[in-house]
This record gives C-alpha cells, sequence and structure tokens, in this order.
C-alpha cells in the first residue's frame, strides 16, 4: 500500500508540473454585437430586400424584365399594410419601366452620346451638378437719383456712391422684397461638372462601426460621358459611386465583392461588375467604392449589394436600387 500511495502521489505531481508548465491562452475581448436593423432607420428595406433580387433576375432574363420588374413593384404599390417609403419606392420602380413618355426619354436639347443629363421631370436643384439654367445673382439695384433742386433751392447733399454689382460678394444673400434674407445661390460647379442620379433609397450596413452600430451608404450613378470618376464614363457607360458614410477608409483588399447588377431595359443587355476602392477617393474615410460599366444607351435598372471591408470591419450592405438614363 505504502508503494501504491507513493506512486500515486508522485504521478499527480507530475500532471501538476506538467499543466502548469503550459502556457495559459487568455481570449481577445468580446467584440459588439451588431445593432439590428430597426425599421426606423430604414422604413423602406422591405421594398429594396425584394426589389434588389428582382433586378438580379431580370438581369437573368432581360426579355422579361420589364413584366418582372413591374409585377414586384406591383406587391409593394398597392399594399396598404407597406411603409409609405417601400410604396414610393415601388411606385419609382414602375413608373421607370412602364413610363416611356418621361423615364426613358432624355431631356429636351441633350444630344445622345454627347452629354450628360437628367431625365424628363427631375429637379436639377435634387442632383449634384449645374443646373441647365441657373438663375443668375441678382444685383443690387442703386436708389433712384434725387430730382434736380429747384434754382433758389438749397443744394441737396451728395449721394453716398454706390457700389458696383460685382462688389456684392458671391455668396452674400440679397435682401428680399420683405426684408428676409434670400436664399444663398447655388454652389459654384465647374462647366465640365457631371450630372448625378441618385439611388432611390440609401443602403444599410448592420454592424458597420468599430462599436457594432449601423450606418448609411449613399449610391449615385453617373451617365457618361463625363470626367469623374476618374478616368470618367465614355459614352455608353454608366459610372456607380457608393459611399459608406461615417466609416474609416477602405482596407487595400475588399475580402469579399460589392457587386453592382444592371438591365438596360431600352435595348435588354445587361451585366454584373464589382465595385473597388480608388486610391484618389476618400482613401481616409469614408469607404467608397466605384465601378464604370458598360451598359450601352438608354433606360438602365440597377442594384447595388454586398460587402465593404474598411479598415476596422467587414460590413454586409442591405441592397439599394436605382434608375438611370445614359443618352
Amino acid at each position: 500500500m505504502p508503494s501504491k500511495r507513493t506512486l500515486l502521489i508522485a504521478l499527480g505531481a507530475s500532471a501538476a508540473l506538467t499543466l502548469g508548465g503550459q502556457p495559459v491562452a487568455h481570449a481577445d475581448p468580446a467584440q459588439p454585437l451588431p445593432m439590428p436593423i430597426s425599421g426606423l432607420q430604414a422604413p423602406g428595406l422591405p421594398a429594396m430586400e425584394s426589389l434588389g433580387p428582382a433586378i438580379q433576375q431580370a438581369a437573368g432574363d432581360p426579355t422579361n424584365a420589364a413584366s418582372m420588374l413591374m409585377a414586384a413593384a406591383a406587391a409593394f404599390a398597392g399594399n396598404s399594410a407597406t411603409s409609405s417609403d417601400s410604396q414610393h419606392m415601388a411606385a419609382a420602380v414602375n413608373q421607370f419601366v412602364a413610363d416611356p413618355q418621361v423615364a426613358h426619354i432624355p431631356a429636351a436639347g441633350a444630344v445622345p452620346g454627347t452629354e450628360a443629363h437628367l431625365p424628363q421631370g427631375v429637379d436639377p436643384a435634387n442632383a449634384v451638378g449645374p443646373a441647365p439654367e441657373a438663375a443668375p445673382l441678382a444685383a443690387v439695384p442703386a436708389p433712384e437719383a434725387a430730382p434736380a433742386p429747384a434754382p433758389d433751392a438749397a443744394p441737396a447733399p451728395e449721394a453716398a456712391p454706390v457700389p458696383a454689382p460685382d462688389a456684392v460678394p458671391v455668396a452674400a444673400a440679397v435682401p428680399g422684397p420683405d426684408g428676409a434674407p434670400a436664399p444663398a445661390p447655388a454652389p459654384a460647379f465647374g462647366p465640365d461638372t457631371p450630372t448625378t442620379q441618385d439611388f432611390m433609397y440609401p443602403s444599410i450596413g448592420n454592424g458597420c462601426l468599430k462599436d457594432g452600430g449601423n450606418v448609411l451608404a449613399t449610391a449615385i450613378s453617373v451617365a457618361g460621358p463625363a470626367s469623374i470618376p476618374k478616368p470618367g464614363p465614355a459614352a455608353g457607360q454608366t459610372a456607380y459611386v457608393f459611399t459608406a458614410m461615417g466609416t474609416p477608409g477602405p482596407a487595400a483588399e475588399q475580402k469579399l465583392p460589392l457587386n453592382v447588377t444592371w438591365v438596360n431595359l431600352t435595348t435588354g443587355k445587361s451585366g454584373t461588375a464589382t465595385l473597388k476602392p480608388q486610391a484618389d477617393i476618400n482613401p481616409e474615410g469614408p469607404t467608397t467604392l466605384t465601378v464604370i460599366a458598360d451598359t450601352g444607351s438608354g433606360s438602365i435598372m440597377s442594384t447595388i449589394f454586398g460587402q465593404v471591408t474598411t479598415t476596422e470591419k467587414q460590413c454586409q450592405f442591405m441592397p439599394t436600387i436605382g434608375s438611370t438614363v445614359v443618352p
């Protein structure tokens, strides 16, 4: 017995020494859980989650693209149980597909293939770029000259000199007729600034911030020919720009793709392209991805979906949809 007890004690001590000599693994601090996307943050998300995949399906069957998109939109446009945001987006898709008099025809004066433009019915004030007919800044009216004095009247004091109209700063607000300041003039965009066409609804990324918070992302399209984003879309091309607001700069390697799928309702052409970061566009943030696609001229329906890799997080973004008229 003593020998057995001695053996057991020795084995126990040996095991304790062996285990005690192993390094102890320390767990990394737990990452914050992503915040859920609420209906208040994205009331139009149900329509986006349905219409985005519908555009992908239409791109796979361009012959029936119009009828497929109209059917998908009808499920929301006439459903009183859905949010107003979803209904409005569905109605916009339906109008773009079904109304060639408004959506498919370039604005008056646009020369196909030579200049970017907005489709008819779109207010230039809601787009980035110069308005077609920007109103010039109103000059401050000079006060009327006093009538000439009678010969026996005392000479009137000389009027203070009135500054020339170009002495008024461009950014200064000109008083309105009721004394209230008039709206400031539009920003002075350059003559080559392209007209962009915003996507219908922002995308939202779940848990994209370092603390687990969600972020919104904007998407725009630029119909060629245009100079940005570099090297600029040529005639018959469409550039897409996707910006994740509030994020740091993009990672050098995008682990999973952010794609745009498009279908040309005029020609039946379709395709998919992957958006990527550019060194000259927001390298320090917010993360911005771009791509130029050979969509051809016509009425284009597009959806952007997928993931974005920032220097801090890997983000999944909900689909967003947009319409573009390419001259």
